[in-house]
């Protein structure tokens, strides 16, 4: 299942069925990084890009459509 957000500029997804895989290499990179901040639930994707985007976006250059791409990119 696929989540399309449009709140961003430029319409991103985050696929739920590797989201485990992702967060799992996003937590390798980012180890201060805890499963709440990277708990996917439904109709909640800009809040966990918002709790991510917090903790890492500034350190690693990314605004939040940029982090979408990012982690897509996992």
């Amino acid at each position: 299942m696929k989540i399309t957000t449009s709140k961003t500029e430029s319409a991103s997804t985050i696929n739920f069925n590797n989201w485990q895989e992702k967060k799992n290499k996003l937590q390798a990179q980012f180890p201060h990084l805890t499963d709440p901040d990277l708990e996917l639930e439904e109709g909640k994707v800009e809040e966990l890009i918002d709790k991510i985007h917090s903790k890492i976006g500034k350190t690693i250059g990314k605004t939040k459509a940029g982090l979408h791409k990012f982690i897509e990119s996992l």
